[in-house]
């Protein structure tokens, strides 16, 4: 039996900023951090609305501060971006048929748009 070493390829720490897509990809991938702190924020926001008046009106007041609200702005851009790529990989991945022919990705992409910006209208109409 021979004592070959297989070959390893390197890998350096920056391979993804070599490709403009695989940084478009680390980018997306990063957007995941304030997403997760906002959604920390909810829920210690829901545990102080079950505990106390004091403890809801402390949640609140930590909420206004501006280092939360740039978390939260991250947060939506961060939203908007995965909406953005996962709308243009829908109609390459699940392709619409009416009849014979393909709806045209454009008008997919453009129709989940609106769709989302008709809950939007609805939530903040009723809220």
């Amino acid at each position: 039996m021979q004592n070959r070493k297989p070959y390893v390829r390197p890998i350096h720490r920056t391979w993804w900023a070599e490709t403009s897509r695989f940084s478009f990809y680390m980018v997306r991938e990063l957007t995941i951090i304030p997403l997760i702190l906002f959604t920390l924020n909810l829920l210690v926001g829901l545990y102080s609305l079950t505990s106390s008046k004091a403890a809801w009106e402390s949640w609140v007041a930590f909420s206004a501060s501006p280092v939360v609200l740039v978390v939260n702005l991250l947060a939506l851009a961060g939203a908007l971006y995965h909406a953005k790529t996962f709308f243009s990989m829908m109609p390459q991945v699940m392709p619409i048929k009416v009849g014979q022919k393909t709806v045209s990705k454009g008008i997919v992409v453009a129709v989940q748009w609106l769709v989302v910006l008709a809950f939007s209208t609805a939530v903040m109409l009723l809220v």
